[in-house]
């Protein structure tokens, strides 16, 4: 091929690049117009499910491009789809009242975990806010990292705006570091499978779900694990902020201790966690009760759960089986001397299929494994997952979710299929090498 003709394709790979990312910021400027779902919730829904599907469109062009132009054109693109959708108010969940509930509470001086919002003991404390808390009667569930940016976003009167202001700064920074972490050779395509995530976009820039806030910190881990010579204490503070944010990151130590000097990495998380959790120690035991509520008695669009549940009868001891299952892979992580970033994977990936709840948003902590450890099956998923929205439009006419058959084997049923012949063929790629100084 001469030297013009090559050009010319580079050209319009570039344009189809440049079309698919019009598209899809398309249909983020229709989702911002809250006419076109308010009355119809499944419109957001399908509306994903298109971006999701240009979305990959996009990947599709981004693996023939490289250079200063298409990786310009893709942050651009990134951006402008998230300002579409940062100025409208949440719309597919309303886990943003609890955020702020826990907010004003602290600026009363109450301890969140001390009380739920229907606790007569909180009457009178903004109680047309205290009136849109999901799940009235169960304490927060949210760890300690999460509850001191509730705390300062109330002091600072941020609003859902002033919390989505933050998640911002924590996607970019994810974004940032996963330039480092994604492969080299598939630079470009693998960052932008992040940076173009329809999942992260919507429910981080719309949604304004917390996530992202212990993604980072997971993410500067993993960074830091790949050095020749990581920084124990840092490493240490990292899984510590990582597990304020969502408990289970906690998981992630054994296999970080073993990238450095592991007394120094515990002692370092130990610290951080205690530093983290003491405005909170008052609770007490108390810390854990909407946590323990939530395990108790949420179910929802859950995969493997379902089936361990079907084949042992009891709720329990199917939460035991996932429970010595994780474990197994901790173990596991320890014992083979994984990387962080593939223990990150199994761990992350073990508990979203053994979990009995998985809403979408918990998908959020596989999208940048994935860029790191590509897996087709696990892109899948990231779209798929979207309908699990599919009942919130009779949930909001009628208070009941359906949960129709169909809707769960659309979603895993590829996916599973994907794993199934990626493991026969051995053709997942592998994570990607450390990059050089």
């Amino acid at each position: 091929m001469t030297t013009q003709s090559h050009g010319s394709s580079d050209r319009k790979h570039l344009m189809a690049f440049a079309a698919l990312a019009a598209g899809q910021a398309a249909v983020y400027g229709l989702m911002a117009r809250s006419d076109v779902y308010l009355e119809r919730p499944a419109a957001a829904m399908y509306a994903a499910l298109l971006a999701f599907a240009l979305y990959l469109g996009g990947l599709g062009a981004a693996g023939r491009l490289s250079g200063r132009a298409a990786l310009a054109l893709a942050a651009a693109a990134g951006l402008v789809f998230r300002a579409l959708l940062f100025p409208e108010p949440p719309f597919l969940s309303d886990d943003y009242f609890r955020y702020l509930w826990d907010g004003v509470v602290q600026t009363n001086g109450i301890n969140p975990y001390a009380h739920a919002p229907a606790d007569t003991a909180l009457a009178g404390i903004d109680d047309a806010l205290r009136s849109q808390v999901n799940h009235p009667t169960v304490p927060t569930i949210y760890p300690p990292l999460v509850q001191i940016v509730f705390a300062l976003n109330a002091l600072a009167g941020g609003g859902w705006l002033g919390l989505k202001l933050v998640w911002l700064a924590c996607d970019v920074g994810i974004a940032a570091l996963l330039y480092r972490l994604v492969p080299r050779h598939r630079r470009l395509q693998m960052w932008t499978l992040y940076w173009w995530s329809p999942l992260v976009v919507i429910e981080v820039a719309w949604s304004a779900h917390l996530d992202v806030l212990g993604i980072l910190p997971l993410a500067l881990a993993i960074w830091l694990s790949r050095s020749p010579r990581p920084r124990s204490i840092a490493l240490g503070l990292t899984i510590a902020a990582a597990a304020a944010a969502k408990y289970f990151a906690a998981a992630l130590l054994p296999a970080a201790a073993r990238r450095a000097r592991p007394s120094r990495v515990i002692s370092a998380f130990a610290v951080g966690t205690l530093l983290l959790s003491l405005a909170y120690a008052g609770a007490g035991r108390h810390m854990f009760d909407g946590l323990v509520t939530f395990a108790a008695h949420w179910r929802f669009n859950e995969s493997l759960f379902g089936l361990l549940d079907l084949l042992l009868t009891s709720s329990l001891a199917a939460k035991a089986m996932a429970a010595l299952v994780l474990l197994f892979i901790v173990v596991q992580s320890v014992r083979k001397d994984w990387s962080l970033e593939r223990t990150a994977f199994w761990v992350t990936g073990g508990i979203l299929l053994l979990s009995p709840t998985v809403h979408p948003w918990y998908l959020l902590w596989m999208v940048p494994l994935v860029a790191i450890r590509f897996s087709r099956a696990w892109l899948y998923l990231t779209g798929s997952i979207f309908l699990a929205y599919f009942g919130l439009e009779t949930f909001k006419t009628t208070g009941v979710w359906p949960e129709p058959w169909w809707v769960r084997l659309v979603i895993y049923g590829p996916f599973f299929a994907m794993l199934v012949v990626d493991a026969w063929r051995g053709s997942q790629l592998p994570a990607a090498t450390a990059p050089k100084p």
